[in-house]
């Protein structure tokens, strides 16, 4: 008799409590092509994209277990998936993670938040944006939980390097990113950046 698991916990995006029961079956849809999102891709190729092996992709499919984080990072970005279509909406109970709670930290976590909303609000997905920065959808995916570490997208703000690093304002490298987190960007959703 098989046991019903708990909802899997690990660092979601902020408005998000755990993954969805069915991850297994929904990541299985997606990569068969069931939903009719991405072309049909076998698990081999998906696993060796993914950089894990085609029996542990099947043991997630299969609900035996849940994907290490990271892991399901690179799924959700081969599949084109978005966290509304694995996770469940609502308030997790846990703090933010602001990396070592610092004022940097604390800035780099607003930046990220900022980033996530206006993506959000111009109604792209991870892949979307990927596309049109070149940065990685698991990458990005990292940097709006705010996850990025000291991530190479960030930097300082040129007008601030005369500052005591504390007062320095941090920014997003890359120019899209940049423009976005800053609400500048008004491309539509099918033009080229």
């Amino acid at each position: 008799m098989k046991t019903e698991r708990p909802p899997a916990r690990m660092r979601l995006p902020e408005g998000f409590s755990h993954l969805r029961a069915d991850l297994g079956q929904i990541l299985k849809d997606h990569r068969t092509g069931v939903k009719g999102v991405v072309e049909p891709i076998s698990q081999d190729a998906l696993a060796m994209s993914v950089g894990i092996t085609r029996v542990a992709l099947s043991r997630i499919e299969n609900g035996h277990t849940w994907p290490q984080g990271s892991t399901l990072d690179r799924i959700m970005e081969e599949l084109e998936l978005d966290w509304p279509q694995v996770a469940i909406a609502g308030d997790s109970g846990r703090p933010a993670l602001l990396f070592d709670g610092s004022l940097q930290a604390t800035k780099i976590y607003q930046l990220c938040r900022r980033l996530r909303l206006e993506r959000e609000a111009l109604g792209w997905s991870l892949a979307e944006l990927s596309r049109r920065s070149g940065v990685s959808a698991a990458q990005l995916s990292r940097i709006e939980r705010a996850q990025g570490g000291r991530s190479g997208v960030f930097t300082w703000h040129p007008d601030d390097l005369g500052e005591v690093p504390e007062d320095r304002r941090v920014v997003f490298g890359n120019p899209i990113l940049a423009d976005l987190a800053a609400g500048r960007f008004d491309y539509g959703p099918d033009e080229e950046s």
